[in-house]
């Protein structure tokens, strides 16, 4: 199970930096915010392969077929493209310009030089 792997592997990476951190004189909240940082940006760097073996494994393991929430997503799409479709609807015309607010405040069109 390549999720395993890669997520103990992901741990021990994140124990390991804190010890060092924590060698170096590190204590507290911040021990523990440098070691996940570290540990996230040693994983990205050194776990590619275990990291794509990992998504390749989930990708497959979903059978290739759609989540819940993408399907949902397709059928608002479609309902959406068959309302625009529809056959004699027109589209709503278009708003008159706005007024600026000169012209809100004083009725009568000014003349131009």
């Amino acid at each position: 199970m390549p999720v395993l792997a890669y997520s103990v592997l992901r741990i021990l990476l994140i124990v390991v930096a804190g010890f060092g951190l924590y060698l170096a004189g590190m204590r507290g909240v911040l021990l523990v915010a440098g070691a996940v940082l570290i540990g996230a940006g040693l994983s990205y760097v050194l776990l590619e392969k275990f990291r794509r073996a990992s998504a390749a494994w989930l990708q497959a393991r979903g059978g290739g077929r759609p989540s819940r929430f993408a399907a949902a997503l397709g059928s608002d799409a479609r309902e959406e493209d068959e309302i625009i479709a529809r056959p004699g609807d027109e589209p709503p015309a278009a708003a008159p310009p706005a007024r600026t607010s000169d012209e809100q405040h004083d009725p009568e069109p000014k003349a131009e030089r």
